[in-house]
């Protein structure tokens, strides 16, 4: 590798999630009218922290072999923009709503956001959380 070629992070999940201490995922299905990827249901669990006991909802874009991380945000986004007023509702009812990023990246890695994600993003008004696994691949 060129000393001067940037490596990108690589295996990017995006999700949209939804998560509450109260949270029913079946309520968000209903409301949403999307089939979430991943549920579960307040409570301690086996493989979480022990102060990891919200509720869950989410519905991720993960990566396909040739699956662009850009498509994956833009697919997770257009979700969002399309349900926006229900997303609303739910963050108003103190259910917490927010885009997440996860993926690997060794030393010197970058992911960059387009502006135009980054607006799209913040006109949503929710979060976004981005989370590296430092593990090379």
């Amino acid at each position: 590798m060129d000393e001067n070629e940037k490596r990108h992070w690589v295996q990017t999940t995006v999700s949209l999630v939804v998560t509450a201490p109260d949270l029913r995922p079946e309520e968000v299905t209903d409301l949403l009218g999307v089939v979430p990827t991943s549920t579960r249901e307040p409570g301690p669990g086996a493989w979480r922290e022990p102060d990891d006991v919200d509720g869950y909802w989410g519905i991720d874009c993960d990566t396909a072999p040739g699956q662009d991380f850009h498509d994956q945000l833009g697919r997770i986004l257009e979700l969002a923009e399309s349900r926006r007023g229900e997303l609303t509702g739910l963050a108003k009812q103190g259910q917490r709503v927010s885009v997440e990023i996860y993926g690997f990246a060794g030393n010197d890695c970058t992911l960059a956001l387009r502006p135009q994600e980054v607006r799209r993003i913040a006109d949503l008004g929710f979060p976004l959380r981005v989370a590296a696994n430092m593990n090379e691949r």
